[in-house]
């Protein structure tokens, strides 16, 4: 029978693994409200007055930038409660929205560079 206290060695990785999975989930929410003022920056910003390239790199900022939003929703999607308090889940969780901040960060990035080029 297994002790509801968590103390053993899987446990304590269990443990850290769903606490890196929390701070994941923070940051996916970081970026989420990053994304919404950048987006409306770049829109706001965005006018008949910029000349063609700069409304262009404006564009694209926008391009970069709601890209962005793809990989960072689908890193909060709740499935630590399909198999719960299961190592190899949660690892496979952990790797993937590792991953799936990585890829919305170079979007974010990406998207800066452009609309610094239209500023």
């Amino acid at each position: 029978m297994r002790s509801e206290s968590h103390t053993g060695p899987d446990d304590q990785v269990l443990d850290h693994i769903v606490l890196r999975l929390n701070e994941l989930n923070n940051t996916a929410s970081q970026i989420l409200i990053f994304l919404s003022f950048a987006i409306v920056a770049a829109v706001t910003f965005l006018t008949p007055a910029l000349d063609f390239s700069r409304r262009t790199a404006v564009h694209r900022a926008l391009q970069w930038w709601i890209g962005a939003i793809f990989p960072t929703v689908i890193g909060i999607l709740p499935m630590k409660e399909i198999k719960e308090r299961n190592l190899r889940w949660y690892r496979a969780l952990l790797w993937a929205r590792f991953v799936l901040m990585w890829a919305a960060i170079a979007c974010i990035f990406l998207g800066a560079i452009q609309f610094f080029r239209a500023v």
